[in-house]
């Protein structure tokens, strides 16, 4: 069963759901949407992924998106993945009494947790990502730039306002002027993620339309022991597209693990 709950972060309004594993004594996983994500987004993935692994399973609005508390400003910004590991990541988990947690982020979220692995290498048990970027690829930009034309067109905004109501001009402003941006072009952190340290599994759909498979080889290449699982014939979301096949590699990788 899934609970809602609405949480005080740093002066600000998170809203998040939990769905009750099956033993309640194992370390959670933590989801962690994508630059255009939110809980309602995931739809009823979460029941899923606690059913497939007997664990329970958190998601959140990530400031300024879905049901949480506006974004104050929505400006370019490379910093802010970061912002979202060192900062707003620890202090919901400590809202929320987890210490240690595995981590499963789709796009931006797999960023966001690759950097928060780097930063606080005892608070992540295992790390898997889906969609991943490390780095700013031909293809991610090409891809941000068709979003950028159909949000300007009409039918994609109002997909997103379902989900994200006022915050989604802001949120969608900052991901796609960001990723447009030409002081971005230069991001990478692939140097900054070779400090993390927990058993790492990089997911891809072979057909992603926002980045390519060179993102997976750098994440492997980076992060010690991580490994990779390709997608077939699935894009962006393999957690939608393909989900049993999805489900079946994430039980797989968390194997026997009694954390």
């Amino acid at each position: 069963m899934r609970h809602e709950t609405t949480l005080s972060v740093m002066g600000r309004q998170i809203y998040a759901i939990s769905v009750s594993g099956q033993d309640p004594s194992a370390t959670p996983l933590v989801l962690l949407h994508e630059g255009l994500g939110c809980v309602g987004m995931w739809h009823d993935f979460p029941e899923a992924l606690s059913l497939a692994t007997g664990r329970t399973v958190w998601a959140w609005d990530r400031w300024g998106y879905g049901k949480s508390s506006p974004l104050t400003r929505s400006v370019a910004d490379s910093h802010y993945p970061t912002y979202e590991a060192e900062v707003m990541l620890p202090a919901v988990l400590d809202a929320l009494g987890l210490s240690r947690v595995h981590l499963f982020g789709h796009s931006d979220g797999g960023t966001i947790a690759l950097l928060f692995g780097a930063l606080f290498p005892e608070r992540a048990a295992t790390i898997l990502t889906e969609a991943c970027h490390v780095y700013v690829d031909n293809l991610t930009r090409t891809g941000i730039t068709e979003a950028d034309t159909a949000f300007d067109e009409g039918l994609f905004r109002e997909k997103l306002s379902r989900h994200h109501g006022e915050n989604t001009e802001p949120a969608f402003r900052r991901w796609a002027d960001t990723w447009l941006s030409s002081g971005h072009r230069t991001w990478d952190i692939t140097h900054t993620i070779s400090s993390v340290v927990a058993p790492t599994l990089v997911v891809q759909g072979d057909g992603d339309q926002y980045g390519s498979w060179g993102q997976v080889e750098a994440i492997c290449q980076s992060v010690p022991g991580a490994s990779a699982f390709k997608v077939r014939a699935c894009r962006h979301v393999p957690h939608h597209e393909r989900r049993e096949e999805l489900l079946t590699e994430t039980v797989r990788f968390l194997g026997g693990r009694l954390d």
